[in-house]
């Protein structure tokens, strides 16, 4: 990504490409080499069998798996859709697609979270400043996550230079990830929560002077709760998940956390230093946003007991729904029904820093809403490989292409230089994608609330389609809890690519 300023000084952002090799008649050179293997085939099938039928048989099945191979829809294959397709209907004719929890359920526990965040453990440690971080070990990945409170400053009456320099701090916050050991995934979560007031009016009881006159308590409370206008608020948190820690003493979970308690001090002063004020996750607070996520109608509850900074006796063995199913369009829990959305392109052109403003605001109508930007940071010699890698295959491309075809290669050598030059004066190179989810009642009008969710995408300038087949897992994913999604892809990369 690459920044140009605006003549008002605002600086506008773009330049992004997805990584890609270029075959001959554009397409991917894997697609290319499978083409040219199904012809060989045929030809030395034809010579040293003799046999006609035997090599159009080859070639019939050859051109049966490449035709949904060259197909596109929203930036998948056919093959890739042809796949989702028969791994959901295997899922749901075994009926793993339905969930019972509860102590009479089927699975085991008070009330587990369906999926992949099933084999999930929530543990708690203290950095050496004394502040408590809860730590989410995905046992199926070998992964392990601890989260920060991130609310942002902001841009009311701030000046544009202070805006300028936030994002240039949050750039440099994501490089730095491309520096630290073992690390696999940050994924950025702003979730829209029901605002009842709880938090404040708690807030303002531990402020008031107990000594006060009875008038001027009554004065502050009243102010707050007239001031309690948004019936919806914005939290921020940020997931930072790791493998395996090779500088720990040993694989158990709490010699993991050691050494990932080491870095996380140093991980939260850059955050601060983007303009966040970053503090730690505890267990506790990780269980209220499970329990919220996959059991709304305990929202109001949570929310009481959050603002008196209680938690009654919750785990993470009971933050999950009593029971859930994952159909092809959507995710049904606890009387709700989930729909998540995944970006299938980026914004055309160049952006403002407010580009996605639209998408993130809280919305009275759109009570429960969660978008999730999920950053993989490369390491420095994979960045190095990487951009050299594309600006050699976006030349061979433009040289190969004519018309239409050749300005779009063209441009495309124009932004895989401009990564190699600013990769080079140390900047990082990161993959980026973006998952919106919506949650409401069951009998909601979910299509009237899905069709406002894509037109708040495309006032974003993002491109968003449903993640059909897989919503349960995709919930989880833009949840920001242990999860890194593309880590737990069940199609090969290789025909993803």
């Amino acid at each position: 990504m690459t920044a140009n300023t605006h003549s008002n000084n605002v600086i506008l952002y773009g330049r992004w490409e997805r990584p890609r090799s270029s075959g001959l008649f554009g397409r991917t050179w894997g697609e290319t080499l499978f083409a040219g293997g199904v012809i060989v085939s045929v030809i030395l099938l034809r010579l040293f069998t003799n046999s006609w039928p035997l090599a159009l048989t080859v070639l019939t099945i050859g051109v049966a798996i490449f035709i949904p191979l060259i197909i596109r829809r929203n930036g998948r294959s056919g093959l890739e859709l042809i796949a989702m397709r028969f791994q959901f209907w295997k899922g749901a004719r075994k009926g793993e697609n339905i969930y019972a929890g509860g102590v009479f359920g089927v699975i085991p526990g008070a009330a587990r979270m369906p999926g992949i965040q099933g084999d999930t453990r929530l543990y708690e440690y203290e950095l050496r400043n004394g502040d408590r971080f809860g730590l989410i070990h995905a046992k199926a990945r070998d992964h392990y996550s601890v989260f920060l409170d991130a609310q942002p400053q902001g841009q009311e009456r701030v000046e544009q230079w202070q805006i300028n320099a936030w994002v240039h701090n949050w750039d440099l916050f994501l490089a730095n990830l491309g520096t630290v050991q073992g690390l696999v995934g940050c994924v950025v979560v702003i979730e829209s929560v029901p605002d009842n007031g709880y938090r404040v009016r708690e807030e303002v009881k531990r402020l008031v002077d107990p000594a006060a006159p009875e008038y001027a308590k009554r004065v502050m409370m009243e102010t707050a709760t007239e001031r309690v206008s948004a019936r919806v608020r914005n939290e921020v948190r940020i997931q930072l998940t790791f493998s395996r820690q090779r500088s720990a003493d040993s694989a158990e979970v709490a010699d993991q956390g050691a050494a990932i308690g080491r870095v996380l001090s140093s991980i939260v002063d850059r955050a601060v230093a983007a303009g966040l004020s970053a503090r730690t996750i505890s267990a506790a607070d990780l269980c209220v946003a499970a329990a919220r996520a996959y059991r709304p109608e305990l929202t109001r509850e949570l929310e009481a007991m959050a603002g008196a900074g209680e938690h009654g006796d919750l785990r993470w063995d009971m933050v999950g729904p009593r029971g859930c199913k994952g159909e092809w369009d959507s995710f049904v829990h606890n009387g709700y029904r989930s729909v998540t959305w995944e970006m299938s392109a980026a914004p055309a052109g160049t952006v403002a820093h407010d580009t996605l403003l639209p998408l993130l605001a809280p919305r009275a109508d759109l009570e429960h809403k969660r978008v999730a930007v999920v950053y993989r940071p490369h390491g420095i010699a994979d960045a190095v490989r990487m951009v050299d890698a594309d600006f050699k295959d976006a030349l061979a491309a433009e040289q190969a292409k004519t018309g239409v075809g050749s300005a779009a290669a063209s441009l495309r050598v124009d932004n895989t230089r401009a990564a190699r030059q600013e990769q080079a004066r140390g900047a990082g190179l990161t993959r980026f994608g973006l998952m919106v989810s919506l949650t409401a009642p069951r009998d909601a009008d979910m299509p009237t609330l899905a069709a406002e969710v894509e037109g708040l995408g495309s006032a974003s300038r993002l491109t968003l389609q449903r993640m059909w087949g897989g919503q349960d897992s995709a919930f989880a994913g833009a949840l920001g809890l242990g999860i890194v999604l593309p880590e737990y892809a069940s199609i090969n990369r290789r025909v993803s690519a």
